[in-house]
């Protein structure tokens, strides 16, 4: 793996793109064993949260599709469960308050341990 110096100013996400994208041993390392390439960086994640790290293909759309209310009955108001957010008509990200909480604290975790 390169270096994996710190770059001033990048966000949790950036950097993970910039070494996906730049250093072939850390991609790989993003799909074998993602929670051990965000220690890597600096980055603290919650033992029993499962990460699952994809490299988009050119070829392929995906799509990810929130998961269903924990008890039948709440089914009707699932999105209601889910944190929706969206920036014009270009992408949304839906997920449990939980695992939101858990993203805010993975990218506390980043830029604590590169200043």
């Amino acid at each position: 793996m390169q270096n994996q110096s710190k770059k001033e100013g990048a966000s949790l996400e950036r950097r993970l793109v910039e070494l996906a994208w730049t250093d072939p041993a850390f991609a790989a390392l993003l799909q074998t064993d993602p929670r051990q390439a965000l220690a890597i960086i600096g980055v603290e994640v919650s033992p029993g949260v499962k990460i699952d790290i994809r490299q988009q293909r050119r070829d392929t759309l995906y799509f990810v599709i929130p998961p269903l209310a924990a008890k039948p009955e709440d089914a009707e108001t699932v999105i209601n469960q889910m944190d929706l957010w969206q920036s014009g008509e270009l992408f949304c990200w839906m997920m449990p308050q939980a695992l939101k909480l858990e993203l805010l604290s993975m990218r506390q975790s980043f830029r604590r341990n590169n200043p």
